[in-house]
């Protein structure tokens, strides 16, 4: 018993130095962020950017591993995915795929569920949703 409690301390110490370099602040533009009205920034801060944009704040755990795997990752997929940081950088059509979608994903994933579990303030309200929702129509409608 003492030699598998050695064998998974010294597993639990070795994986901490086996690290996932994503960055919490990238370089960005001021010009390529995303414009919106100030009501709507702030919900999508309050709730998307640590994953979907250029400026994360990572919490304790996420010095951590096996945690700081699946947190990074997330923000790594997250920014892939769609970057408010970026946001300039798209074409029309690609805006317009990303507008249409985030009412959806509001509804039914986002933010994801084990992201909620830590970040309870991120939970959003059925106005936060009228909020992006009615911005994101609105958004894309001045797009066509």
């Amino acid at each position: 018993m003492k030699k598998v409690l050695i064998i998974v301390l010294l597993v639990v110490v070795g994986i901490q130095f086996i690290p996932m370099n994503v960055p919490a602040e990238v370089p960005t533009k001021a010009e390529d962020e995303l414009e919106a009205p100030e009501e709507v920034l702030a919900i999508l801060k309050r709730s998307c950017f640590d994953c979907h944009s250029n400026h994360t704040t990572y919490p304790w755990y996420s010095s951590v591993a096996p945690v700081s795997w699946f947190t990074k990752m997330h923000v790594k997929e997250g920014r892939e995915h769609m970057n408010f940081s970026t946001w300039a950088n798209y074409d029309d059509d690609k805006k317009a795929g990303y507008l249409d979608k985030i009412p959806k994903a509001i509804k039914s994933k986002m933010p994801l569920p084990s992201y909620l579990i830590m970040h309870a303030d991120a939970k959003l309200s059925d106005a936060d949703k009228k909020v992006l929702t009615d911005w994101a129509t609105e958004a894309a409608f001045e797009l066509e």
